[in-house]
């Protein structure tokens, strides 16, 4: 199981831009939580022919959120939280290529130059609490950041609301596997019950802040639809299993899943690829042309059987966005391959 990552995706036409919050005061002891995206959905008619359908333009760069957070008290070390990097410090610009700032002054220009810095050139040293440490990814820096004073092993250890809520309203972190929340959904907050009926209903329920939430509980059962098929839970441990499916191996999914869903945003800058449409699959004895990710999310999403069902005619191709290399996919193990072995 992975825990989540900061990375704001930024994308010109699809994407909300995420909020920079304050971190976690061990708020849920929240180490499990990994890697997405918010998508858009629009209709399709299924017939039996060759169905095309429009609207969707990538053109997305992943910042890692914990740059905007970056702190200079002194001038040898930068610092997140309480995670100090000495200089020299080696970054990663929008353009690909690489920084290195050797003090403070150089920080500063680096955050003001137009090719500005986005992520870590990983691994680096830092110091933890006075503990030396390599931190080898950003899921590691997360880590670092989070984990200051506590440490657990599972998300039975976390708060059931948070990690529904958190991961389904993308609060810090963005899901690549996107789901909904079916409304109303009823909360227990201080011994008061609170019926939440849409998205901006759940952080006034919980206090107004996500960094330092009321204690809450939720009250079951709760029904949420992915991938076009309704998940009913009925207990903390169903939200905590259904989690866990959010981070797990891509080879648990059908391919398809794996395709769409690790485009543009919410996916390693390493791995980041743009598919190249249209892209077609056979679904019951019939084809299926999508010429952009709306069309196939809008396809999933409104059968419950496509899930399973769906199968990419090959080959299928997608764009790096690192260095525009050309990845042709020859089959379904290709994918998960690839997504194995890029990070």
């Amino acid at each position: 199981m992975q825990r989540f990552l900061f990375y704001v995706c930024i994308e010109s036409n699809k994407l909300k831009k995420m909020k920079n919050m304050q971190q976690m005061k061990n708020l849920m002891k929240l180490g499990v939580l990994a890697l997405t995206m918010a998508l858009s959905f629009a209709s399709c008619n299924k017939e039996n022919k060759d169905e095309i359908i429009t609207n969707y333009s990538p053109d997305t760069v992943q910042v890692n959120s914990m740059i905007k957070r970056m702190q200079t008290f002194s001038a040898d070390t930068l610092y997140i939280s309480c995670v100090a990097i000495p200089y020299p410090i080696e970054f990663k610009q929008v353009s690909g290529k690489k920084l290195t700032v050797k003090d403070s002054t150089d920080f500063n220009a680096a955050r003001s130059n137009g090719d500005s810095i986005i992520d870590f050139v990983y691994p680096f040293d830092a110091v933890v609490k006075g503990n030396p440490t390599t931190i080898n990814d950003v899921e590691g820096l997360m880590n670092a950041i989070v984990f200051c004073d506590s440490k657990i092993v599972t998300c039975d250890d976390l708060d059931a609301h948070m990690l529904l809520f958190y991961k389904a309203l993308n609060i810090f972190t963005t899901n690549k596997y996107v789901f909904t929340i079916n409304y109303p959904v009823q909360v227990i907050v201080n011994g008061k019950t609170i019926t939440l009926y849409d998205n901006d209903d759940y952080i006034p329920a919980i206090g107004g802040n996500p960094s330092r939430p009321e204690k809450a509980t939720l009250v079951y059962p709760i029904s949420i639809k992915q991938f076009g098929q309704t998940i009913t839970l009925n207990n903390d441990q169903d939200v905590c299993d259904f989690h866990s499916t959010l981070s797990e191996n891509c080879a648990n999914k059908p391919a398809h899943i794996q395709f769409f869903f690790n485009e543009g945003g919410g996916t390693p800058i390493n791995c980041a690829y743009y598919i190249t449409y249209p892209v077609q699959a056979d679904y019951k004895g019939n084809r299926y042309t999508f010429k952009n990710r709306d069309a196939y999310t809008s396809f999933l999403n409104n059968d419950p059987d496509v899930y399973k069902g769906l199968t990419l005619v090959y080959p299928v191709e997608a764009t790096k966005f690192k260095n525009g290399q050309v990845l042709t996919f020859n089959a379904n193990s290709d994918i998960c391959q690839y997504l194995d072995n890029c990070k």
